[in-house]
């Protein structure tokens, strides 16, 4: 009701039966006045002195584990919440849509009507992280940790073989055996059964750590095939070149010298040769029908110049028919060859010679040896050299320009040849002994020419408790022969 305005009862009695249009059209004005000054109420309002609505109402439905839904009415609308949570990504999405069922009053002068007031959708969705779900720690009690004793054993196996052979050695294995042992990785194990055969034309090359158990190894080289291999590039059957670790064990090499002579342009194929290289062992090896030595140990004079073979150690070589020497002594330091077997050789059968001055070799012991050619000993010598209980040989040669270099046969017999120019021992400079060696004559019935000894160039000979059969000998310039009994 609008200020300054009364209105008793007893004034609306007196004039309801005449003014009674009057008073509807005046408070119509009065409305529409009143709208006009104050806007539009809304709708949730309380007029002043009208009764409050009923309070609002909130109902919360979990309608999926995912989906919640909340519903808040009252007396002019109604709000409904949707909250749904999903996962990857993790998101919460919420959808509130509100409903206003307010009334609109229209007055007209004759009519009074009520028209609801369309309902308002309001969709907001909102996605936002949601932090990952948090587990409360579990404390686990740790359980004692027992370790077993345990005993380890390491083996290394073989490495195996290549893949195919031929037993008569007519075919070359596959694969290509060179090729093969260059994949092998150094410190390998190369084992053979006992009738494995290899066709190797070229030889192999050993250039790293390795161990040969053994396998025969086949060069078909022969005179009339010279042409292919220009002289000088021939190769050695299993050729040690400037590495160390290498060990060949019953191990056989095998040319195609069926004669055993001599070809000077086919002695560069030598059994096995060693060059500059340290900490070998050979072990039952043998070499047969070789074009050059059956064992040749030299230093590399291109590369490693001084640097002999160093720590050999040989117990079991068979060299047979060797186109030149059996054994090659060339540079061999540190070493003891051991229960060798030297049969018909070209030449000598063990030879320590050097092709340069002050290269040679020294702290050499060969032990337990037949020798059915003999020694030839004509280098520098870089210290003693020491033959132990060898037999068969029929000579020794001595030429040195060291007198204080001892060279020492100890034990074993020397069988001189009976009628032959040179003399059975052939000093010029050094110093030669024999200690407790038999020195013997071949059976036969030729007349004995032969000298036992021949001394000179201040050479020294010495033979100490080793009896000579038909011993005589020359002695020349300030050379001497010393005899203890």
């Amino acid at each position: 009701m609008l200020q300054g305005q009364k209105f008793s009862s007893r004034d609306s009695t007196t004039k309801r039966n005449g003014g009674t249009r009057r008073i509807g059209i005046a408070f119509a004005v009065l409305a529409t006045l009143g709208s006009a000054a104050f806007g539009v109420i809304h709708p949730d309002a309380t007029a002043a002195g009208a009764t409050a609505p009923t309070a609002k109402v909130t109902t919360t439905t979990v309608a999926t584990p995912t989906t919640t839904v909340t519903t808040t009415t009252s007396p002019r609308s109604t709000t409904t919440s949707t909250t749904t949570v999903t996962t990857q990504p993790t998101t919460v999405t919420t959808t509130t849509v509100t409903r206003v069922t307010p009334t609109t009053t229209t007055t007209t002068a004759t009519t009074s009507t009520t028209q609801p007031i369309k309902a308002t959708t309001t969709t907001t969705t909102t996605t936002v992280p949601v932090a990952p779900a948090t587990t409360a720690p579990t404390t686990t009690q740790p359980t004692p940790k027992i370790t077993p004793k345990t005993t380890t054993t390491t083996t290394t196996a073989p490495s195996p073989g290549p893949a195919s052979f031929d037993p008569t050695c007519t075919k070359s294995a596959l694969p290509n055996l060179q090729d093969y042992i260059n994949s092998l990785p150094a410190g390998s194990v190369f084992q053979s059964s006992t009738t494995a055969c290899y066709l190797v034309p070229d030889g192999i090359l050993l250039s790293k750590p390795i161990t040969i158990i053994g396998g025969t190894f086949y060069d078909p080289l022969v005179e009339r095939l010279t042409n292919v291999r220009p002289y000088g590039a021939l190769h050695p059957i299993i050729f040690i070149k400037n590495t160390s670790h290498v060990t060949l064990s019953g191990v056989s090499v095998l040319g195609a010298n069926t004669n055993g002579g001599y070809h000077a342009d086919l002695v560069g194929e030598a059994g096995v040769k060693i060059m500059s290289s340290s900490d070998l062992v050979l072990t039952g090896v043998s070499a047969k029908n070789t074009f050059g030595d059956g064992l040749e140990l030299v230093a590399d004079f291109t590369d490693h110049i001084n640097t002999p073979v160093n720590r050999l150690s040989v117990d079991g070589f068979t060299t047979i028919d060797a186109g030149r020497q059996g054994i090659t002594v060339a540079e061999l330091t540190n070493s003891t060859l051991n229960n060798l077997n030297v049969i018909s050789p070209a030449d000598s059968g063990i030879d320590f010679e050097s092709d340069l001055p002050y290269q040679g070799s020294g702290n050499v012991a060969i032990t337990n040896c037949v020798n059915e050619a003999g020694f030839n000993m004509v280098e520098y010598y870089t210290g003693p050299i020491t033959v132990t209980n060898c037999t068969g040989f029929h000579h020794v040669t001595l030429r040195t320009d060291q007198k204080i270099t001892p060279i020492t046969f100890v034990g074993g017999t020397l069988t001189c040849k009976r009628a032959v120019p040179q003399p059975c021992i052939d000093v010029t400079g050094g110093s030669l002994t024999f200690t407790g060696v038999t020195i013997a004559r071949m059976p036969g019935v030729i007349k004995i020419s032969t000298p036992v000894w021949s001394v000179e160039r201040a050479g020294t000979l010495r033979f100490d408790r080793s009896p000579i059969e038909t011993g005589f000998g020359t002695v020349i310039d300030t050379a001497s022969v010393n005899f203890t009994r």
